[in-house]
């Protein structure tokens, strides 16, 4: 699933909220990546 509802981003915001600064930026870091692959994934579809 691509988008989250906003029930979904809360509990992520409550999972999330107590973050040290390191795990937090990794996290975020990790989820930009989710973005930009479903970006490129969406720009080059797979050819079978």
């Amino acid at each position: 699933m691509k988008g989250l509802t906003k029930d979904d981003i809360l509990a992520a915001f409550e999972t999330r909220i107590d973050n040290g600064r390191e795990t937090e930026f990794a996290t975020a870091c990790a989820q930009v990546e989710k973005i930009a692959r479903l970006r490129l994934e969406s720009l080059f579809p797979e050819k079978n």
